[in-house]
């Protein structure tokens, strides 16, 4: 009979559960699109690893004659799900060029064969590579020493069982020009391969490769040095292998892909010794998925963690809700008792309509989820098919979820209300709140709590490395003990104390307190008799008048924290990047003394360019024996080529520092550091070593942080300068040319607007200059967007603001509406005794927006206290020149004040609606009668 009543009722009475059901569907949409983003996640962070693995298997042949290498390869290629097997031959020699007796550099020759994939990735390759000839690494350290069309023997030492002493042979390579490798074609022929590529790895280096014909030179030359005594293994021999990964690889199903891929090398290595061939084999897909086993499980943890705030207001706005909707069928509760159920069958009746409302919930929130799919993953509607975004196991975890949320929001009203009374049950709406002696002290808990950690975050203050600092420097085995629990609690306080506050807050000084009231009674003065009626319903009902306060406040707080966080990070990030590059670009060339000829070849042939300068940087020391690291530059042309802030600067402005810098050679903008250490003011003077009849420099600025604000660096001024000092660049060219052995330069642009950076990067690399790289703003920050577990990571908290912003207008509308409609007799009998639609509506307005309009104001306050906070104890860890900072970007602000606009919007609306429909169904029965 309960069951039977309750799955009735539910259905007949469905307005009732409305509000408690499109909470949970809510809460359920999001964890069913936070579930199937970070599948989504981690398959594209696979992919992205698996990108970096060139050769995904790697056969060495050990102790074999390399004419035996087709045999190897003929068998490994019989063996099913390998897909392509290239042999890849290198030996190290000694170059000499123009007949000198003397080398000069170490070679690898590398052999490679026609249809090996370097020369996929040969951006200039040759038709073919005869005998004997080679193309030479265009970034080789000995590039600039070697001509095309000369002859260049390589001597090739090793010693044999046969001889006592090493054995020589030499070998005459033509060089038939130099070869442009990306960075795929690069890293085979380089053998990088040998490496984990899920790491990050220097895309090119300066290696002396010289590349030949496999069959044609390299299979020749092995032959005579084994015929000249050498061991076998003297020549390498690898065997590179790709596999069919869309076979082998199920992105969902890691142990299954392990075990492909090892029974894929079992199968391989049993083929070889089987023959004979003795091998080792490097597994780089094994390692790869170990590691993205392990990755997976972070990305779904970190999905998980950013996704707690949202379901902490899902449970709680379905707490407040089922408060009110219990406390709205008191009388069905009175008539139940009366009729003869037990308390118990109540309860269970109402947790097994609560289960039916999860159980729905989360269907629909399977089925919004799927329809939402392209906005959490961004790979649009035919992802609406994919089975492994959408699993058996996506569903009934949601679904799970979702009953589970129902339960644990309602259990707690569920068991009050089947406890109540039966007198007091069948009496009219009567909004019972008592509190138990313990429940009074929790919220001063709380909040003292709460106020502690806002304090924290006001002063700015990271009480971990303060703490830690001051343990450590007066050393203290009763200290060390006490700031352990010490730090744990502040740090747990970093993700609930604004909770804490909210909490105690709303208890003690709404619900626990007549201080709000009596404000709000002071406020609403000036509406006269409406004003006094309207702060009678926020006495009324306390409780229920928190725990909406508390609900807004921190979903208000997250949105603010979270908007501004992010906006702060991303502005972090970009000027970050703009520090490492420089400028808008940098060109790092080869030959310090070869800078102007670059400079001047870059401005000749590339449009685009706004500004330039070249910038020497060198290493000396100061007094002390402390190493300084100084820049030389051409002081006007650095200020508008170069990125700086004017914040990294005092003493003087930038601009005045550099103009005196420009005035006068023997001056110097010196690092703050050294200035602190030494006491140095501007116009003070400073000894520098390494220049020619020049020993004094005049302080004319300073740049870079003083030691105060530098608390994350430990050891300051051990041996070493941390940022660096200018100079001018007449002083760099009285240098002596010990000091300038260990300098290099770049040279920086800055682009008119609108210019492409990755066009004019790619631009400049053309041009074949003698320069060692190309560094670009535009790359570098396409680089860091290409992290997909970060900006996944950040999607899903821009997504948790929409549903948190979701839930607390639905919340607030819906409650409203509840408690509009349990006032529907105190309404009607104001408007039978006059008062008109427009007096109602000021009346409940003025009631419902002092409660929220204080909620807001204290979700905003707290939320940029947060932010504060936050961003003071990552500078006071920052040991970058560059501190982060609040910014609030246009996104930032349209969702604060969307978010804002909701919640006010979900409150006058059912006001207004209510209202009206009080006022139009007493009109229709004033005429019917």
């Amino acid at each position: 009979m309960p069951f039977s009543y309750a799955v009735k009722h539910v259905f007949r009475s469905w307005k009732l559960f409305l509000a408690l059901l499109l909470g949970i569907a809510l809460a359920s949409t999001f964890f069913a699109g936070v579930d199937i983003k970070a599948s989504a996640t981690a398959k594209e962070a696979l992919d992205q690893d698996l990108e970096r693995v060139h050769s995904d298997m790697v056969v060495r042949l050990t102790n074999l004659d390399i004419s035996q290498t087709s045999q190897a390869k003929e068998l490994v290629s019989t063996v099913s799900g390998v897909k392509n097997v290239e042999a890849v031959s290198r030996v190290t020699g000694q170059v000499k060029l123009n007949d000198s007796l003397q080398t000069v550099g170490s070679v690898t020759i590398v052999g490679i064969e026609n249809t090996s994939l370097v020369y996929k990735g040969w951006l200039n390759k040759p038709e073919a590579v005869a005998a004997n000839e080679t193309y030479v690494w265009e970034k080789a350290a000995i590039a600039n020493k070697i001509k095309v069309g000369e002859t260049y023997q390589v001597l090739f030492t090793f010693s044999s069982p046969n001889q006592t002493g090493p054995l020589t042979v030499a070998w005459n390579f033509t060089v038939k020009g130099f070869a442009q490798l990306d960075e795929k074609a690069y890293v085979i022929a380089s053998g990088y391969y040998y490496s984990l590529y899920y790491m990050n790895y220097p895309k090119f280096g300066s290696d002396n490769l010289f590349i030949v014909d496999w069959h044609a030179t390299m299979l020749k030359l092995a032959e005579v040095l084994y015929g000249a005594g050498s061991y076998r293994d003297h020549v390498s021999t690898a065997l590179l292998l790709q596999v069919n990964r869309d076979t082998l690889i199920a992105p969902w199903d890691m142990q299954t892909s392990l075990k492909n891929i090892r029974l894929l090398e079992y199968q391989i290595q049993n083929k070889l010794s089987v023959s004979a061939i003795s091998s080792s084999i490097d597994n780089n897909l094994e390692l790869v998925l170990i590691y993205f086993s392990v990755k997976s499980i972070a990305i779904r943890m970190a999905f998980t963690f950013v996704s707690l705030p949202i379901f902490f207001m899902a449970w709680y706005m379905g707490t407040t809700v089922s408060d009110v909707s219990f406390n709205m069928r008191r009388r069905e509760i009175g008539l139940l008792l009366t009729k003869g159920f037990s308390r118990s069958q109540i309860q269970w009746m109402f947790l097994t309509e609560t289960l039916l409302l999860g159980l729905i919930g989360g269907a629909l929130g399977v089925f919004f989820g799927f329809l939402l799919m392209p906005l959490f993953t961004k790979l649009g509607f035919e992802a609406l098919l994919s089975p492994q975004l959408i699993s058996p196991y996506t569903v009934a975890f949601t679904i799970f979820f979702g009953a589970v949320i129902a339960i644990l929001s309602t259990y707690s009203s569920a068991k009050r209300a089947s406890q109540l009374p039966t007198v007091e049950a069948l009496r009219e709406y009567l909004y019972v709140e008592a509190a138990k002696p313990y429940k009074k002290k929790a919220p001063w808990i709380a909040f003292l709590l709460g106020t502690y950690k806002i304090i924290i975050y006001i002063l700015g203050i990271n009480m971990t490395t303060l703490i830690t600092r001051t343990v450590f420097t007066d050393v203290n085995f009763f200290l060390i003990l006490l700031a352990i629990p010490v730090i744990l609690i502040d740090s747990i306080l970093n993700y609930v104390g604004p909770l804490l506050f909210f909490w105690g807050a709303c208890k003690i000084f709404i619900e626990g307190s007549v201080k709000f009231q009596e404000l709000v009674t002071k406020v609403a003065k000036s509406l006269g008799d409406l004003g006094a009626l309207a702060t009678k319903n926020v006495r009324r009902n306390p409780a229920r008048s928190a725990a909406i306060a508390f609900l807004i406040a921190l979903i208000v707080s997250y949105s603010v924290q979270v908007s501004g966080q992010l906006a702060s990070e991303q502005d972090f990030n970009v000027r970050n990047t703009y520090v490492s590059v420089g400028a808008d670009l940098s060109v790092y060339v080869a030959h310090p003394e070869e800078a102007e000829s670059v400079f001047s070849a870059i401005l000749g042939n590339i449009s685009g360019i706004e500004n330039a300068t070249i910038e020497y940087s060198f290493s000396s020391f100061f007094p002390g024996g402390f190493r300084a690291s100084l820049k030389a530059v051409q002081p006007q042309s650095w200020l508008k080529a170069a990125y700086y802030e004017s914040e990294w600067f005092s003493g003087s402005s930038a601009e005045a520092a550099f103009a005196k810098l420009s005035e006068n050679k023997n001056t110097i903008i010196l690092e703050r550091t050294f200035a602190d250490y030494l006491d140095l003011k501007v116009g003070d003077q400073i000894a520098l070593e390494g220049a020619e009849n020049l020993s004094r420099l005049l302080v004319v600025g300073f740049f870079g942080p003083s030691i105060e604000q530098q608390q994350g660096i430990v050891n300051l001024l051990s041996s070493s300068s941390y940022f660096w000092s200018f100079v001018s660049d007449e002083l760099y060219d009285e240098l002596s040319s010990t000091a300038k052995a260990s300098s290099y330069a770049r040279i920086l642009l800055k682009l008119e607007r609108d210019i492409n950076g990755t066009s004019v990067a790619e631009a400049i690399r053309a041009l074949g200059l003698n320069i060692s790289r190309v560094d670009s703003f535009a790359e570098k920050w396409e680089e860091k967007q290409a992290d997909v577990v970060t900006v996944g990571v950040l999607d899903a908290q821009r997504l948790g603001i929409l549903f948190a912003i979701l839930a607390a207008s639905v919340g607030t509308a819906l409650v409203s509406f509840v408690t509009m409609k349990e006032r529907s007799r105190e309404a009607t009998l104001m408007s039978v005794r006059g008062m008109s639609y427009k007096q109602l509506v000021t009346m409940f307005l003025t009631e419902n927006l002092a409660l929220v309009t204080f909620a807001v104001a204290l979700g905003v306050s707290v939320g940029f206290i947060v932010i504060y906070g936050n961003i003071s104890a990552s500078n006071s860890l920052q040991t970058s020149i560059i501190q982060r900072r609040i910014v609030f970007s246009f996104d930032a602000t349209i969702t604060t004040v969307s978010c804002l606009a909701l919640i006010f919007a979900s409150t006058i609306l059912p006001i207004l609606l209510m209202s009206k429909r009080y006022v139009t169904k007493l009109e229709r029965m004033i005429r019917l009668r």
